[in-house]
């Protein structure tokens, strides 16, 4: 006979607990229950991860592509990404990969700066982007936490460049690479 601990331990191949929530692998599977034990996201995912726990968003890939829930299990929005990269306890912000460009979301899975750059990296006290002409342009941590949502009524041109756009602020530094 089999005690309860030693199913649970046969049964997953991982186990991470949170302040509100249970991440589990069960047959290479990956799927989320709160404390209750109530399922949050389905043991379907290849990978998930917490996005943002205060905010108790979570991440999930299904096949190649990454989508965002809530804390329900309610997907936020249809828009899937080729990868994403949270800057945990920095920004408070994920970086999102759709084709070859780059953006960002904030720590409420909303999109602040579209997918339009070739290449984004953290750079001290703040986050460099490079845009496909060569060019960079640096915002600091206090501007990239008020950057606003993107709304689908702002007009396409407002979103060409919209680090210079959208901020509107001193904080940026627009160089050409060498």
């Amino acid at each position: 006979m089999q005690t309860k601990n030693m199913s649970i331990k046969n049964k997953y191949q991982y186990i991470g607990f949170s302040s509100n929530s249970v991440r589990f692998k069960e047959n290479d599977l990956w799927g989320i229950n709160d404390l209750e034990g109530n399922e949050v996201l389905p043991k379907y995912y290849n990978e998930i991860f917490t996005l943002s726990s205060g905010y108790k968003f979570f991440a999930a890939r299904e096949g190649y592509f990454w989508k965002i829930y809530n804390k329900n299990g309610v997907e936020i929005f249809s828009e899937k990404y080729d990868s994403l990269h949270p800057y945990y306890g920095l920004f408070g912000i994920t970086k999102i990969k759709k084709g070859d460009k780059f953006g960002l979301i904030n720590k409420y899975g909303r999109k602040i700066i579209p997918p339009i750059f070739k290449k984004i990296e953290k750079f001290g006290s703040g986050l460099v982007f490079h845009n496909f002409d060569s060019t960079t342009e640096f915002l600091d941590r206090k501007s990239l936490i008020n950057l606003p949502e993107i709304s689908k009524e702002m007009h396409i041109d407002y979103l060409k460049d919209p680090v210079k756009n959208i901020l509107q602020s001193k904080a940026i530094k627009k160089s050409k690479s060498f």
